[in-house]
């Protein structure tokens, strides 16, 4: 499945709980659990239809420690493919 990941935004109906260092998301729709660690938790929280994969990539170099040359994008993309799949997603927003 190629989704083009622009600007996520994240589906509305979906009931979202901190536990210690990881989050669980609930999607009603589907009447699933989904366990997020830190980083992927950052990653939902940045869709928004405001971060670019740019702005996720800077956030996230921002708050962890990532060797300079680590594919942060492929990352992002890899995670917000998932979420996709998932249907944790609406439309994708694109500008």
């Amino acid at each position: 499945m190629v989704v083009k990941l622009l600007r996520p935004i994240r589906k509305s109906n979906i009931m979202v709980k901190d536990i210690g260092d990881e989050t669980l998301i609930y999607s009603l729709e589907q009447e699933k659990v989904h366990v997020l660690n830190p980083t992927a938790r950052l990653i939902w929280k940045l869709c928004d239809g405001q971060h670019s994969l740019a702005d996720m990539e800077e956030v996230l170099r921002s708050r962890f420690v990532i060797a300079t040359d680590h594919d942060v994008i492929d990352d992002v993309k890899q995670t917000l493919r998932i979420f996709a799949t998932q249907g944790l997603l609406q439309q994708i927003a694109s500008q």
